[in-house]
């Protein structure tokens, strides 16, 4: 690849990591707002996207954060393919790669929900319904073989959550940093949102991937949420104190985000 070439694709992650940072951001404040009531509902990507889509302003937001997400997307593609980070052909390195691939899987789902529902194909709402994912999966389920299909996406979505929570507690993203002239308390501040931030996404993500593999075992598309639905699932089910944790961890993850976009660094040197 030549220099012009890679000095563009360097681009794309911190492109990206901003665009994650106002989704993940604006999610934990909307939970925050809806448990306050003063929202009803719509702390989901695909929600927030269509809200958005509304007004001109938002449409230009959107735009934002979709090329991101897209421009992300490739980036982590381009490291699970590339391993501009060395982690090698080992068993060990493949696992890195591996989980490197399995992170796309969450940013691709926004994408798709998200395209379909703004160009008025399928009936995701503002509010937080996952009409789209819950008509996705039941489509699914009619087809052959298809309970294998969705328990095999909720399989690879809770190995994500995983990923995402040793990720978060081994500081596996401090490779990604270049801290040398941020200050102590920044450098300190910055790991504190990381593990707040994946650990938060891991339980989100890991709530998600449990009920698709409930919706495949029990042939029922309506069991499916969104991240929307896994918010309020704590809140049902876990306690109050535990969804103002999760959506303050989520706010985290967005300012994590931004930190990340500051001080990238693309490759192993």
């Amino acid at each position: 690849m030549g220099n012009t070439s890679k000095k563009l694709i360097h681009y794309l992650p911190v492109y990206g990591c901003i665009s994650t940072g106002i989704i993940y951001s604006a999610i934990g404040i909307i939970a925050i707002l809806s448990f306050l009531r003063i929202k009803n509902g719509g702390a989901d990507e695909t929600s927030l996207l269509v809200f958005l889509n509304k007004y001109i302003l938002g449409k230009i937001i959107v735009l934002i954060i979709l090329t991101g997400t897209l421009s992300y997307i490739i980036w982590r593609i381009y490291e699970t393919i590339k391993d501009p980070y060395e982690y090698g052909k080992n068993a060990k390195g493949l696992a890195k790669r591996t989980g490197i691939a399995l992170s796309t899987i969450a940013d691709m789902l926004i994408v798709y929900a998200s395209v379909l529902s703004i160009f008025g194909i399928g009936s995701s709402q503002a509010n937080g319904e996952p009409d789209k994912e819950r008509e996705m999966v039941s489509n699914l389920l009619q087809q052959n073989a298809g309970s294998w299909i969705v328990i095999s996406i909720g399989t690879a979505i809770a190995i994500t959550a995983a990923v995402q929570l040793f990720y978060g507690i081994t500081k596996g993203y401090k490779e990604r940093l270049e801290l040398e002239e941020f200050k102590p308390w920044m450098k300190k501040s910055v790991y504190f949102f990381g593990l707040s931030g994946y650990f938060a996404r891991s339980i989100i993500i890991g709530i998600i991937g449990w009920f698709y593999l409930k919706a495949g075992i029990e042939d029922n598309g309506q069991l499916v949420v969104n991240t929307d639905k896994a918010f309020d699932f704590i809140g049902d089910n876990v306690g109050h104190v535990y969804f103002i944790l999760v959506a303050t961890g989520t706010i985290f993850y967005g300012l994590f985000m931004f930190a990340l976009a500051m001080a990238y660094d693309t490759d192993k040197d």
